[in-house]
């Protein structure tokens, strides 16, 4: 039996061809091991409101998805009633979000040990786990909107850890296509754009890395009004610095480094939206 998540919602060796039952069992997964109360079910299957026929409705459900846990409904399945709701149990490697978790906590000690090609080859591995947004596929209520935003968050977490340990061991070359793709598809994530920066500085490619940072800087005026964060910041000043002792400098600098806007007096907090691709740094200038 194989459970997964990290991508649309699967169950092997037969996915629940019906959405709602889908979204049963997706319930169950990001809280297997765990009693899910029925009430919790409901308001996850019927956001406005259960209806009359709930309860019978909920039954007709878990009794399919023990027929396909069982393949075919014989002897004790995975799939446990417990008061007040289900209990899915998941063996070791059964489920593709576990063995990402046991990843990615491999690779943040690897991390932080400094052995950074153990890192890279273990959140490697996690991220290749990946086929999707995670939990795709079923209909979303609280629970697994919630959910989905947290497995999203950790497998930014995990690339762009990955790419910090690339990053250590001199692989610069071979993630600049990769960040340039990831800065335009995620505008506003100012980790993937230092690292962007990082990248380019390395290879000494100055100019594309201050063109890298009016982008974002651009991106960050625009949509949210603030201006970039400390560490785009720092790291700008150190790509000038470096820029400013190339032949020819003076002109691209005047043109890549133009700042958008001025920034007002004081300074205040902002974050992006739950989501990703729109998280930002956690202190930023406000711009007009």
């Amino acid at each position: 039996m194989r459970f997964r998540v990290l991508g649309p919602v699967c169950l092997e060796p037969r996915t629940p061809s019906a959405p709602k039952q889908r979204a049963v069992l997706a319930t169950l997964l990001v809280r297997a091991g765990a009693v899910v109360p029925a009430g919790a079910l409901f308001d996850e299957l019927w956001p406005d409101g259960p209806p009359r026929t709930a309860a019978t409705t909920l039954q007709v459900y878990v009794s399919h998805l023990r027929k396909a846990l069982t393949q075919g409904g014989h002897g004790r399945g995975p799939l446990e009633t417990r008061p007040p709701g289900y209990l899915l149990r998941v063996e070791p490697g059964e489920l593709d979000l576990r063995l990402f978790e046991e990843l990615l906590s491999r690779g943040r000690a690897a991390f932080g040990s400094c052995d950074f090609a153990a890192a890279s080859r273990e959140l490697t591995e996690a991220l290749a786990l990946w086929s999707g947004p995670a939990l795709s596929g079923v209909p979303q209520g609280e629970v697994l909107t919630a959910a989905a935003v947290r497995l999203d968050e950790l497998r930014f977490e995990a690339l762009e850890l990955r790419i910090e340990a690339d990053l250590r061991l001199g692989r610069h070359h071979e993630v600049t296509g990769e960040l340039m793709e990831l800065a335009r598809a995620h505008p506003l994530r100012e980790q993937l754009h230092c690292q962007l920066m990082e990248a380019l500085r390395r290879a000494g490619r100055t100019t594309d890395a201050l063109r890298a940072y009016r982008a974002v800087h651009r991106s960050l005026h625009d949509e949210l009004g603030v201006t970039p964060g400390p560490a785009l910041m720092r790291l700008h000043a150190r790509v000038l610095s470096a820029h400013a002792s190339e032949p020819g400098a003076a002109t691209a600098a005047a043109v890549v480094a133009v700042p958008i806007g001025r920034p007002r007096a004081g300074s205040r907090r902002a974050s992006g939206g739950p989501l990703p691709d729109v998280r930002v740094s956690r202190a930023h200038r406000r711009s007009p």
